[in-house]
């Protein structure tokens, strides 16, 4: 009788812990900063960006050069900056929205429900950050750069 009861205990433990362990794996974690600069086309980016500073730094000297007051000049200045700023933004806000649309269709095909950033894990969760880079490669039709393939080691 003793046996029996401690293995309907038993049983009942199992099945209470089960479900309690499962829901502790459904969190993930990513080093966001890492896969920011890992994007593959995070130089491209960056390039064309340097590349649209160069061109808004002429059109400012251009322009500079018809103003006449040290005001009119720094209000040309302000208005190319927030130009620039604006520019910058839209740069990584489309960089950003990519890597959240790969970091859901990972952790989708992983069962993982939940992802913070690395920096806010203390302890647990699974690491969806080389995933995610084979993930953004791919879908570019590409294979992960080997300088970056060791990062993640």
């Amino acid at each position: 009788m003793r046996r029996q009861t401690l293995g309907i205990m038993l049983v009942l433990l199992i099945a209470l812990l089960v479900p309690a362990m499962a829901s502790a794996s459904t969190i993930g974690y990513v080093d966001f900063e890492f896969l920011f600069y890992s994007h593959p086309e995070y130089d491209a980016k960056n390039a064309d960006l340097q590349l649209a500073a160069e061109e808004l730094y002429v059109e400012i000297e251009e322009e500079a050069a018809k103003l006449s007051t040290q005001e009119e000049i720094d209000e040309l200045i302000a208005g190319y900056e927030w130009k620039f700023e604006q520019i910058e933004q839209q740069v990584r806000l489309d960089l950003v929205t990519f890597i959240l649309e790969i970091i859901e269709t990972v952790a989708a095909a992983h069962n993982i429900e939940t992802v913070l950033p690395e920096s806010s894990v203390i302890y647990g969760g699974v690491n969806l950050t080389a995933p995610v880079i084979e993930a953004m490669y791919g879908s570019y039709g590409i294979s992960v750069p080997s300088a970056i393939r060791e990062l993640l080691q």
